[in-house]
């Protein structure tokens, strides 16, 4: 039986990620890079105990890394199959993305003592399609290293997020839609949200900072009745964008604050086949999951007037 995830399960899961975005950002701020960032040129400065190299791997795995215990080095490689329609001497960003997950196989630390000590090679289908905690790491460490905080935060704050806004970031950074909406949704500083759709089902969820403060926590169920449609054209593999209203009590667990349930959810609808999955950016107003704090400090400020 699955075991039913709580609000602290979700928190501790969120700490660890967290940890590993923030040893991507320290590295990318010590190591001078700006954007789009190589992180090839990453794996060369950790030459010669770090040797990367790509080739067509088919469906056998996006990345690997392993331990060589001979050379006392770990040998990083990564899946080209995607970069068939690039420029030469250029990745796709899932490429990108798969080469900036073994990095974080490589410098989280437990991670590389595993590998040292195990000697046994890592294969990684990623881009957030696993459940494993040590996968959900090292994807934490990839979209921070492709998409640091310093530089990315400003973009993606000047306003609520949309589409429109993720397109463009991703265009200036050479990153997927996919880790561009989760790391987008984690540094917003407005109540938003970004579900996986995959197999029928919400299969991951990444929540920004304002709408857990609020109350609202991610919850892994099955699909909400807007999303049934969408979900069946991505399967169908028909890609393209849509959108939809919902509510609150549609997408999260709301424990103690039932009372949000009901709030108005913008849904927008990302199909991508090619990962058999449908990305859902959801966001909310503010006004309306905040209306309790607005009114203590409307009374406040009245209280103050009447003082006077």
């Amino acid at each position: 039986m699955t075991k039913k995830m709580t609000a602290m399960d979700w928190k501790d899961e969120q700490f660890a990620q967290e940890k590993a975005g923030r040893q991507a950002d320290a590295l990318v701020e010590r190591m001078g890079l700006s954007y789009p960032i190589d992180p090839l040129r990453v794996a060369k400065e950790e030459y010669p105990l770090l040797r990367a190299g790509g080739r067509n791997f088919r469906d056998r795995f996006d990345g690997k890394l392993r331990y060589v215990a001979e050379k006392r080095c770990f040998v990083l490689m990564f899946n080209t199959k995607y970069d068939v329609e690039m420029r030469p001497g250029q990745h796709h960003p899932r490429t990108r993305f798969s080469i900036a997950h073994e990095l974080g196989h490589y410098f989280i630390e437990h991670h590389r003592d595993y590998l040292r000590n195990r000697r046994i090679p890592h294969a990684s289908v990623n881009e957030f399609r696993s459940g494993a905690l040590i996968e959900r790491e090292a994807d934490a460490f990839a979209a921070s290293l492709l998409l640091p905080t310093r530089l990315v935060g400003p973009m993606v704050n000047q306003e609520i997020l949309s589409l429109e806004i993720i397109d463009s970031i991703a265009c200036r950074f050479e990153t997927s839609r996919v880790s561009t909406l989760i790391r987008a949704v984690q540094l917003s500083d407005f109540p938003c949200a970004v579900a996986g759709i995959r197999q029928g089902s919400v299969a991951w969820m990444f929540p920004s900072e304002s709408l857990i403060r609020a109350g609202i926590y991610p919850n892994r169920r099955m699909l909400p009745d807007n999303a049934r449609e969408p979900w069946d054209r991505c399967r169908m593999g028909v890609p393209g964008d849509s959108s939809d209203d919902g509510e609150v009590r549609d997408w999260f667990r709301t424990y103690d604050h039932e009372h949000l349930d009901g709030v108005y959810v913008r849904e927008e609808y990302i199909s991508v086949p090619s990962m058999e999955t449908l990305l859902v950016l959801l966001t909310l107003d503010e006004s309306d999951i905040f209306q309790d704090d607005d009114d203590d400090d409307d009374d406040v400020s009245e209280d103050g007037d009447d003082d006077e």
